[in-house]
């Protein structure tokens, strides 16, 4: 794809936004557009640049009082969670980008399917009050300020589980916090402070690619400055939205309506494989 229909910068912009939060799984969506339509989001750096940049934008400007406050001695707790819920992802991402695993799994619809299903089962698993682990049968869930190491690794090894395509970052940390003891809104704002650092390093990742890519000439000539800007703008507004909507759904606990679309599109992308072999 190139960036130089506005059309589908607006599409992706919407998708990136919409599927980076709601529990769907923004890779496997991408991939499968790109496998549908054959447009790829990733052919034009600066874009896919700017599209998480506009996630990212959106988290921060969500959770400003809760970044403000890892300035004071009684937020450290939390702050040092995220760090290490960030460190299996870390470990993970890393490897798989080094070693180019990472790119292939995109071409594979037939595991996005079946990471579909895993989804929108864990998503369900919520709702199945004897699978939340407590440390006692009347111990009230854990808060945002009392997620303990075990809990925060938890979460933890669900993202970096979530690397794989149609597996949802928001999707499977929230459902292991939820299950691992935390209480929903609680878990929803772990999940989502976990981003941050996911998403900044993947931005990151990206322009230090497009640097390089730029240095040899591998680069293809980007869309103008104000298509950029409207596909990023795009995806911030469309991923505060996203944001606002899944946080008020967990706490009404109602995450798991989403298990039911991830099961159909789920079982349709299988079908549609089987088929095509």
């Amino acid at each position: 794809m190139t960036a130089d229909s506005l059309v589908q910068i607006i599409i992706l912009a919407i998708i990136q936004g919409i599927a980076e939060f709601l529990p769907i799984s923004s890779s496997g969506h991408l991939a499968l557009l790109g496998n549908l339509l054959k447009i790829d989001p990733e052919a034009n750096l600066t874009l896919g640049i700017l599209l998480h940049a506009g996630s990212l934008l959106a988290i921060c400007v969500f959770y400003y009082r809760t970044l403000l406050g890892f300035l004071h001695k009684n937020q450290r707790h939390l702050a040092l969670m995220v760090f290490v819920g960030t460190l299996p992802a870390a470990a993970v991402g890393l490897t798989l980008k080094l070693t180019g695993v990472a790119e292939t799994m995109f071409d594979f619809p037939l595991l996005i399917g079946l990471c579909f299903l895993i989804t929108a089962t864990l998503l369900r698993m919520t709702e199945k009050e004897k699978l939340i682990v407590k440390p006692s049968p009347d111990a009230p869930p854990t808060t945002l300020q009392e997620i303990t190491p075990r809990q925060a690794l938890t979460v933890g090894f669900a993202q970096a589980f979530a690397i794989l395509p149609g597996i949802s970052r928001s999707g499977s940390t929230i459902a292991a916090g939820i299950l691992s003891g935390i209480n929903r809104e609680a878990a929803g704002n772990f999940s989502f402070l976990l981003a941050l650092p996911v998403i900044g390093g993947a931005v990151l990742l990206e322009l230090l690619e497009t640097l390089r890519a730029a240095q040899t000439a591998e680069v293809t000539q980007s869309s103008d400055g104000l298509q950029l800007f409207i596909g990023f703008a795009v995806s911030a507004l469309v991923s505060f939205g996203a944001l606002s909507l899944l946080m008020k759904l967990i706490r009404k606990g109602k995450l798991a309506w989403f298990s039911w679309y991830l099961y159909s599109i789920g079982i349709a992308v299988i079908i549609w494989q089987i088929t095509q072999r």
